[in-house]
């Protein structure tokens, strides 16, 4: 089981298909919020590997698959979240 501490939806579960909880990613250190860029793929029922979320939808925060939209970096390991 596993529950994103966001949106409250159960990740492994196929109907959850997108984090309702995560409109906007803070940067404190940018100040400025903006939204999550979405999962892609080419394949239209392709879902995330790691969060479940389903193509054009957002990620579960923490997500290892999560684009961070300053610099296009991964999320997780970018730095940009990293509050001065």
């Amino acid at each position: 089981m596993a529950v994103c501490g966001c949106c409250n939806q159960e990740m492994t579960d196929p109907k959850t298909v997108a984090c309702t909880g995560n409109a906007l990613i803070i940067f404190w250190k940018f100040h400025k919020a903006v939204a999550p860029i979405p999962f892609m793929s080419n394949d239209p029922n392709a879902r995330c590997h790691d969060c479940g979320v389903a193509v054009g939808s957002a990620h579960h925060p923490g997500c290892d698959m999560e684009i961070c939209p300053i610099c296009l970096g991964q999320l997780i390991t970018c730095g940009c979240l990293d509050e001065e």
